[in-house]
């Protein structure tokens, strides 16, 4: 093997997922590649003009290469990047790939690499994918490599089931299933015809197949039940349940044991097992008697992040769950406080802003939550929802919601107020969009209520949107205010990193990656008058609108899952190590596939960014 050639290896086999190929298969790949010296402003097309048909993959070894969209630049590829240019784009006279810098480049024409890599279609799959399905992908592979680090890999189904299995003759009646499910606690019997199991009934089915069919509560269980019931033997370890489980959409999976019904397994059973669950932390929220309960309480919310995503559930679910327990522990509170104040005299809600007010909370954020109450309110009520204020924000805090660093809490005057004083700082904010009112949007426009009258909010939502539908300065200013923070890829598809201080070398995901989708869904829902606040649903919502077209909103939705995944995966590390999570993220830490993946969601970012598919 020739010294050039070993150095080609050696080069492209770092490469994501070239890394992943057998030696024999990366030197039959690259054996084929040739050696391009390319001046400066030579074309790419123009190059490889003979790979037309099929196109050819190129990775630059040294020197610059540019990407142009209708003579604007889209991005330069330096050392170790690839460029994929089809046969479609050859004659696509709307991008271009010009040498900026005298290059050094690999290539090898398509269908000569699909040839080289026929038994490795993932691989050429890869390549070809775009940018957002990529995306997609490495979400799923990074849920599934959780699954199979879960101590469940260890333990048997027998370990976790519930036994005996509660059973019912197929016979009986609708009712007497739901007395019997109730006075043992479960969600689900067996059903028997003559000895042998024949099917399974759930509360769900009870609810959706009787109660809201409307059935004759005398009808048989057997009218109603599934008769195609999985089953799984009491020695298969508890991973085959889950998946089992998770691939079919059930929640109750019965157990057999040498071909007899054994017991039943449930996704709570393995929750349980894994650790403090979500359904275990409401119910012990909902009997708290004092902060001091909840604050431990709220001192759980770590370890259960770390047990869902060791479960493998995806991040927008995890991060339901937690947001769904810290709205439970402020409405706790907020019951413990009037039992100590005394009831109000009038309408009021609590509100939430920021990420919970999007169901987008993780452990350890700090609270952002506000008050509105009725205009008729008395001086007299105004210090009691001072009270309650400090109150709840005081529990917050000592539940591990620390305080809001910018005092973006209902402890602050200004966010304790009647309702024709919030309608009065909207309508300033959308009319006059100074910069501290641009800031004040991108908080309180995604307010959503916790506790309380929620027509106080919702009646001010209504008409608020209605004004940003209809003012394009106030839009335009939002729009140039959220596109000032850019991802943090540089022009040469690097990543610019801190600099200096204690998060030298990394780089900030929530505020640098995550924030930026989360403004342009803000933005998109402002627009378009969308109700919703998640940023998932408003990009859900706006895809296919006029100012986000259904691939650039599949796209940003495909960004927006991937970096809030690698948010999650980075925290619970954090966490098992004993240490405050936060995030920085510093490139060494992950692999050159995620790499590759970051690479890719900072491209779909910053292209939504300069696009015109945002509103100015």
């Amino acid at each position: 093997m020739s010294v050039d050639l070993s150095e080609q290896i050696d080069f492209i086999g770092q490469i994501p997922p070239f890394d992943q190929l057998p030696k024999t298969a990366l030197v039959s790949l690259v054996s084929l590649f040739s050696i391009n010296y390319l001046r400066q402003h030579d074309s790419l097309q123009t190059a490889f003009s003979s790979a037309r048909q099929s196109g050819v993959f190129v990775v630059v070894r040294k020197g610059i290469v540019q990407q142009k969209v209708k003579d604007a630049i889209r991005s330069k590829y330096g050392e170790g990047d690839v460029i994929v240019i089809n046969n479609v784009d050859f004659s696509n006279q709307q991008k271009s790939w010009l040498v900026d810098e005298d290059a050094l480049v690999y290539s090898v024409p398509l269908n000569e690499m699909k040839m080289a890599l026929a038994d490795y279609p993932d691989i050429i799959s890869h390549w070809l994918k775009d940018p957002n399905q990529r995306i997609h992908d490495s979400v799923a592979i990074q849920q599934i490599n959780e699954l199979s680090a879960s101590p469940l890999n260890s333990m048997t189904v027998e370990e976790f089931a519930h036994t005996p299995a509660a059973t019912i003759d197929h016979l009986e009646s609708i009712q007497s299933a739901a007395i019997k499910m109730t006075e043992l606690g479960y969600s689900s019997l067996v059903i028997t015809k003559q000895d042998a199991h024949v099917g399974i009934i759930t509360d769900k089915d009870i609810r959706s197949r009787a109660v809201a069919a409307g059935l004759e509560l005398t009808t048989s269980v057997n009218k109603i039940m599934t008769t195609d019931m999985l089953t799984i033997e009491a020695e298969q370890i508890a991973f085959d349940g889950l998946l089992t489980m998770i691939e079919q959409g059930i929640h109750h999976l019965p157990v057999t044991k040498s071909g007899k019904l054994y017991g039943m397994l449930t996704l709570t059973d393995l929750m349980h097992k894994e650790g403090q669950n979500a359904a275990h932390l409401t119910s012990a929220i909902r009997k708290a008697t004092s902060v001091s309960e909840l604050a431990r309480i709220g001192q759980m919310l770590p370890q259960l992040q770390v047990n869902l995503t060791k479960l493998g559930i995806a991040a927008a679910p995890i991060a339901k769950s937690i947001s769904a327990l810290s709205r439970g522990i402020t409405t706790r509170l907020i019951q413990l406080a009037e039992q100590k104040l005394g009831s109000p005299s009038v309408p009021f809600a609590w509100l939430c802003a920021g990420s919970l007010a999007r169901s987008e909370q993780l452990a350890f954020s700090d609270q952002d939550n506000a008050i509105v109450y009725s205009d008729d309110a008395t001086e007299a009520d105004k210090q009691w929802f001072a009270e309650l204020a400090d109150y709840v924000c005081d529990g917050l805090n000592e539940c591990g919601f620390i305080y809001c660093p910018g005092n973006i809490m209902a402890s602050n005057p200004n966010w304790c107020q009647r309702a024709k004083q919030w309608q009065q700082y909207f309508e300033k904010w959308v009319s006059s969009p100074s910069p501290q009112a641009l800031l004040n949007s991108s908080v309180f426009f995604d307010l959503d209520v916790v506790y309380g009258d929620k027509t106080l909010l919702l009646n001010i939502k209504h008409r608020i949107l209605k004004m940003t539908q209809q003012s394009t300065l106030f839009i335009a200013h939002l729009s140039r205010n959220a596109i000032g923070n850019k991802p943090p890829l540089g022009f040469f598809r690097d990543f610019v990193l801190i600099s200096s201080g204690e998060n030298k070398s990394t780089m900030d995901l929530k505020h640098n990656a995550i924030a930026p989708i989360v403004d342009l869904a803000r933005i998109y829902a402002l627009a378009l008058g969308i109700e919703e606040n998640s940023t998932l649903d408003r990009l859900q919502a706006a895809k296919g609108s006029h100012i986000l077209s259904k691939q650039a909103g599949r796209s940003l939705i495909a960004a927006y899952e991937f970096l809030i995944q690698l948010r999650l995966e980075l925290n619970a590390l954090q966490i098992q190590q004993q240490k405050k999570p936060s995030n920085f993220l510093s490139p060494k830490d992950i692999s050159r596939l995620q790499r590759s993946h970051l690479k890719d969601a900072f491209r779909v970012i910053k292209e939504l960014q300069d696009s015109r598919q945002v509103v100015y």
